[in-house]
């Protein structure tokens, strides 16, 4: 009989592609929030209310997917620890 676990990927490369996940997601959001807090500060620069509004909904939203970025990995920290401990016992 076959390991059923021989194709699939070891525990190093599932945590080592999870890390490459979550910098890529912390980059995106990070390189939004930046952006979002630009585009405030130039429109409230400028008084300029009609696209301040859009500046400001933006900037929101992009603090609403950080924070969401930050529960997320710490769910996913906190699912990770008791599977990979089943795992080591079967």
């Amino acid at each position: 009989m076959s390991d059923p676990h021989e194709g699939a990927p070891s525990n190093s490369a599932r945590s080592a592609g999870r890390r490459v996940v979550l910098v890529l997601t912390f980059l995106f959001v990070l390189d939004a929030v930046s952006v979002s807090t630009g585009l405030v500060v130039y429109t409230a620069w400028h008084h300029d209310i009609k696209n301040g509004l859009f500046a400001l909904a933006f900037a929101v939203l992009s603090v609403r997917a950080a924070l969401s970025w930050f529960f997320w990995q710490g769910s996913d920290q906190q699912i990770s620890g008791p599977r990979e401990q089943k795992a080591e016992y079967l």
